[in-house]
């Protein structure tokens, strides 16, 4: 049950008076429509004011109030329309300009003769003093304008004013909190208290007030940064509760694949599978986060991690993105099975009906050792009859209660996630804080250096004649077109755009595929070209996970300013994959962009995964790199990964003490920490400390 201190918060704007249905849809859509949405709604700058006792050079650009008379008014009427007010400050006249605004408001407003209080702009013109659209204009002089005032994010409808009314009576009903911060640290960073903090940064009182705004964020950001750390905290504490059968396996299975195989497992995979055995042979659930470079050898890792709790009496899922990669890593296991003696089948959404539920009723009576396949896998109708372990291969999808609720789906199963786009530190422990962490930096021997090239547009036809030479070479190119907005019908003109004009060049060489396609289809075309029936492949990044055709070492993206520093990285990773050196080619456009420019000279400079991540967490920010918008993970309100990097250590250091010491958050500086995680929505962990 919610802290009664936080009722007021929670309340629906719609009931402050003056707002209404309109306001409302708006402010909801923009930020929210609880109180604290709107006070966790920080504002991007400031105005600072100046009431004027005459007017001076000096204060032009600036601005300014003054009270005057309205002394005439005229409006033209050839476009653009202006209406102008000319009114009297002391011995100066000042021009009032609005554009385009309704003759009745205009002429209701600056009659002649009235007196009102203006702020504005201050400019000069031809000698002549103007403001142009003033920010305020008060018929009563006695109210007052604010000396400071802070500009928000707004959407179309909502202006300032009124998002500052709602701010103004939202904030009226702030309680004082007791502190949940450490008092030490409070101290040494001259931190104010939350309240306080709040009301300072949407209301600035004085010149000392917009200067301590830095330190009023940064109190903000701390504040939203230990809400977090502290929940995946709690949530790790919670899963060690959990209690499983230890997993005890003799390894047969996993000998014998080691001697089927064609290379050596690296030093780093080796490394990696001893966290996953210990793990496995715990009686705590495992959840943990594998995370290697492109081509650092996932799968096998992933393979050797099922064999281990099949060997122990048990059966293991492995899901994937897409259906195209549960096939290629369904025909994988398939080459070593008969030799394991194990049994495997594929389960992807799209199946026949009867043939999934044969593979259903095979899976619930324990006749499948392993099943692969996209999210099926996971569905409610999906029973096992003793599931020891899912494996989630390039899934960035899932946020931290969406893991835990994967957790129960079976009582002794346990739970790894494994990416190839490496994750930076920060975003390790703000969104996987929950789980333990294994890095796989290494790549097998003998894997081929990518060299990396940028060409103009322009030169798009010397690219079409270097292909011709190399497809003479029996080499394969991919082609991926640009990312031209997120629309999937968009991508797909772009796809068969370039596939119609390529095929001018190379007839009957071309195949496609795009993600409007029918699996059926995706797997013929990409079939073709893996027998090089058709060495070019041209697509949308639908390709960009787990693809691994040796064959191909020419990668071509269009317009490869469009796309993220990790994205272009993982695109790159799936050529190199044989024994012939490879080339990346990024076509871009002339006219770059600075961050463009830099993403580009990246990836020219470096095939190091985890130095592309964080310049790609620099460029593009934490909700695009790790796909939350499209996930439902939470991004931040107030946290800026980039800018507030050690508040994120600090929090989770201080989570970790917490969640160690009092884990139940009991006593007084429990409840102030309960009230944190509600303000930040981060109360389900709450709701996990009470079920124990």
């Amino acid at each position: 049950m919610r802290p009664k201190i936080l009722e007021p918060l929670y309340y629906n704007i719609q009931n402050i008076s003056g707002i209404g249905p309109y306001y409302t849809s708006l402010i909801k859509n923009l930020v929210g429509d609880r109180y604290k949405d709107i006070l966790l709604h920080m504002p991007t700058s400031s105005i600072k004011r100046k009431i004027i006792n005459n007017v001076l050079e000096s204060q032009i650009n600036q601005k300014i109030i003054f009270t005057g008379i309205i002394t005439s008014t005229w409006t033209t009427y050839k476009k653009p329309r202006m209406s102008i007010a000319t009114v009297k400050f002391k011995e100066t006249n000042i021009s009032i300009i609005y554009f385009n605004v309704k003759k009745i408001w205009f002429e209701g407003l600056f009659k002649k003769g009235n007196e009102l209080a203006i702020s504005g702009t201050l400019q000069k013109r031809n000698s002549k003093y103007q403001i142009v659209h003033p920010d305020y204009v008060e018929n009563n002089i006695k109210t007052r304008i604010p000396l400071f005032e802070t500009l928000y994010p707004l959407t179309k409808g909502l202006n300032k004013n009124k998002l500052s009314s709602v701010i103004q009576k939202v904030i009226n009903v702030l309680p004082s909190f007791e502190e949940w911060i450490d008092l030490k640290l409070i101290k040494s960073k001259k931190w104010p208290k939350f309240d306080e903090a709040i009301k300072s940064i949407h209301f600035p009182r004085n010149q000392k007030s917009l200067d301590q705004y830095p330190i009023f964020l940064e109190r903000l950001a701390y504040d939203e940064a230990l809400s977090r750390q502290l929940a995946l905290n709690l949530i790790r504490v919670h899963k060690r509760k959990k209690i499983k059968k230890a997993k005890n396996s003799k390894a047969f299975l996993r000998k014998k694949l080691s001697s089927l195989l064609p290379f050596k497992l690296t030093k780093s995979q080796n490394n990696v599978l001893l966290d996953i055995y210990k793990d496995l042979n715990s009686n705590e659930k495992m959840s943990r986060l594998i995370q290697g470079d492109v081509g650092s050898g996932k799968t096998i890792v992933a393979f050797f991690s099922l064999l281990y709790v099949v060997e122990s009496g048990y059966q293991g899922a492995l899901m994937v993105p897409t259906e195209i990669l549960s096939q290629q890593h369904y025909n994988f296991f398939k080459k070593y099975s008969d030799g394991l003696g194990i049994k495997i089948e594929l389960l992807i959404g799209k199946e026949k009906n009867l043939k999934k539920q044969k593979i259903l009723s095979k899976v619930s009576n324990g006749l499948v050792d392993i099943i692969i396949g996209t999210h099926a896998i996971i569905q409610k109708n999906v029973k096992f009859k003793n599931l020891g372990l899912v494996v989630i291969d390039e899934q960035h999808r899932f946020g931290v209660y969406q893991r835990l609720a994967l957790l129960q789906k079976s009582p002794d199963a346990d739970f790894m996630v494994m990416t190839a786009t490496p994750i930076p530190r920060t975003l390790i422990l703000t969104n996987y804080g929950d789980m333990d962490l294994s890095i796989m930096n290494e790549k097998p021997l003998n894997r081929p250096l990518i060299k990396t090239i940028t060409v103009n547009n322009n030169k798009i036809n010397d690219v079409i004649s270097s292909i011709s030479n190399s497809l003479k070479n029996g080499e394969q190119v991919f082609w991926v077109c640009p990312l031209v907005q997120e629309s999937e019908n968009i991508d797909l003109i772009a796809v068969e755009t370039r596939a119609k004009s390529l095929n001018n060049y190379f007839p009957n060489q071309i195949s496609i595929i795009h993600g409007k396609m029918s699996y059926e289809e995706k797997e013929n075309n990409l079939n073709q070209f893996i027998k090089s029936q058709k060495p070019i492949l041209v697509s949308t990044t639908v390709i960009e996970v787990g693809i691994d055709i040796p064959k191909a070492n020419i990668m071509i993206i269009e317009h490869a300013e469009r796309f993220g520093l990790s994205q272009l990285h993982q695109l790159r990773g799936r050529i190199g994959r044989g024994m012939k050196d490879s080339i990346c080619i990024l076509l871009y456009d002339k006219k770059l962009s600075n961050v463009a420019k830099n993403r580009l000279t990246t990836m020219k400079n470096t095939n190091d995964g985890f130095l592309i991540s964080e310049k790609d967490l620099e460029l593009r920010g934490p909700g695009e790199l790790l796909g939350t918008r499209q996930s439902g993970e939470q991004s931040f309100r107030i946290l800026d990964l980039n800018t507030h990097k050690d508040l994120v250590e600090i929090a989770n250091n201080e989570a970790k003490l917490i969640s160690n010491k009092n884990p139940k958050l009991l006593g007084s500086q429990g409840s102030a920490l309960k009230n944190l995680l509600y303000l930040f929505d981060q109360d389900k962990a709450v709701e996990l400390i009470k079920i124990g």
